[in-house]
């Protein structure tokens, strides 16, 4: 017999020293003790500063056990995590490339297991997740279909048993990452009601599983995260906090905090929480800053700048840039195309604010929405469209007005969904109005709130906000530059919106 504690000290030791000691006992552990070290193995504080032994000691354990069921476990942990890190060891007879390793898991998996419907479930998640890595919609949904098909078949997996098992774990394992991005697959494709009677069915299984497993740590982090994404996609804001509130107790460190953090201030500023909104994004920033990837800081520093109304907050932005250029200048980052694109933007919006000559951001705009529209990202580009409008209009350049607006109707209605449309209307339509306003045709930018921007606003959930003040603002002085008194514009509100809650 070997206590946890005794595992744990052995995790302690030096690398080398830990794969062997590991090597000789892992033959003889009974199922108690295979379950302590593979719940040590996910101990983030533990492992916080050697990933990759983490990643060699489940390599060891593919290579050294006898048993199939443990061996497939190993390889669903690595799944998580082998093509995600630039710091992978080598890993012998092990591939350590995505594609190459989602391979190697089904070819194993129909050796290792004569269970078809495990075979398959595996399987499927070794593509789906690969699918997820590279952004193949429609094979994260294909695969996950059809694992989740394969695991349903499984009376195992809906009804757990009393007492753990090697197979038990595995198939817990498979089935709630094969739910986890199912899940993710119909949201991205922008079936918000598919992903949340996902998100459903799964939460009941989390709560089976936890009977026999303990709490499900990572699952309730994945679990809340998506929760709240989907709230805020379909306007409930103060629902979206609370799952974003509740996913902050289970992330397993500040690095995913910090994505947490951000939706929070996102949000936060829509409903004019403005103070909180700047508190979750500084703390957002800081733990990116101190992250393995700080690049990440960059966007949301500009992001945030544009909040920066006192002194103490435009020092509080200088601080944050010169903290991320000394980490730049010694790590010589590198920023991905979208993360570069949407930085360039916040600096574009925050330099709108105070141009007296708008067209020079034009050239900087059309780069953007080069490189946005190569990489695909659709809602991004919208924004780019709309902000692309609002300078033409500044400079009373009304053809670029109507391109610009036409193509992002375009997007709009071609790459998103009927699910998501709404609010990236009712975005669009807005600055289509402040455009127009612009270029002096007043009473047209009023018909364009009601008939377009408002219509959008009608079509999705929510409280009153910001951006919907900012609207009621622009038709009052729209109505008063084309001839209409308070009345008149008070009772057409109240006809547009009168479903708004």
């Amino acid at each position: 017999m070997i206590s946890k504690g005794e595992i744990a000290r052995i995790l302690e030791m030096h690398s080398d020293e830990v794969l062997s000691a590991l090597a000789i006992v892992l033959p003889d552990l009974t199922d108690s003790e295979i379950f302590d070290l593979l719940e040590l193995l996910e101990d983030p504080e533990r492992f916080q500063t050697r990933l990759p032994l983490r990643i060699r000691l489940y390599a060891l354990i593919y290579n050294e056990s006898r048993r199939p069921e443990l061996r497939l476990i190993a390889l669903l942990r690595l799944l998580r995590r082998l093509g995600s890190r630039r710091d992978t060891p080598d890993l012998g007879d092990i591939p350590s490339d995505s594609t190459d390793f989602a391979v190697f898991v089904r070819e194993k998996a129909n050796e290792l297991s004569d269970n078809l419907s495990l075979t398959d479930a595996v399987s499927s998640l070794a593509d789906a997740t690969l699918a997820y890595r590279t952004g193949d919609i429609a094979m994260m949904n294909s695969a996950t279909s059809k694992g989740l098909k394969a695991i349903s078949e499984m009376e195992i997996w809906t009804d757990p048993p009393v007492t753990l098992t090697p197979l038990a774990l595995l198939v817990a394992e498979t089935g709630h990452e094969l739910y986890y991005i199912a899940a993710n697959a119909v949201y991205r494709a922008g079936n918000i009601e598919k992903a949340r009677e996902i998100a459903e069915t799964w939460s009941g299984l989390i709560e089976k599983w936890e009977s026999i497993l303990g709490p499900l740590t990572r699952q309730r982090y994945q679990y809340y995260q998506l929760v709240g994404q989907l709230n805020y996609e379909v306007g409930l804001l103060e629902p979206a906090l609370e799952a974003f509130h509740e996913a902050l107790s289970y992330a397993p460190s500040p690095y995913r905090r910090a994505f947490i953090w951000l939706r929070q201030a996102k949000i936060e500023r829509e409903m004019a929480r403005l103070d909180d909104s700047w508190m979750h994004a500084v703390l957002a920033i800081e733990a990116f800053l101190e992250s393995p990837f700080p690049q990440a800081a960059a966007t949301w520093i500009e992001w945030l700048a544009l909040d920066a109304d006192t002194p103490n907050r435009k020092t509080e932005i200088g601080r944050l840039k010169d903290k991320f250029g000394r980490i730049d200048r010694i790590n010589s980052l590198e920023i991905n195309r979208v993360t570069r694109a949407m930085t360039e933007l916040y600096r574009i919006l925050g330099e709108l604010r105070t141009t007296s000559n708008p067209e020079r951001l034009n050239l900087r705009l059309d780069t953007l929405i080069d490189e946005l529209e190569n990489a695909g990202s659709w809602k991004n580009l919208v924004t780019l469209l709309a902000t692309k409008a609002v300078v033409a209009g500044r400079v009373n350049d009304r053809d670029t007005v109507d391109k610009s607006i036409s193509r992002a109707r375009e997007i709009i209605n071609s790459k998103l969904t009927e699910d998501v449309r709404p609010p990236q209307e009712f975005f669009l339509e807005s600055a289509h109005a402040l455009a127009l306003r612009d270029v002096g045709a007043y009473e047209e930018a009023l018909n364009t709130l009601f008939e377009k921007a408002l219509e959008a606003r009608k079509k999705y959930p929510g409280g009153y906000g910001p951006e919907e003040k900012t609207a009621m603002e622009a038709i009052y002085y729209l109505g008063a530059l084309s001839g209409l008194d308070p009345e008149s514009i008070d009772r057409k509100i109240r006809d547009t919106i009168s479903n708004i809650r």
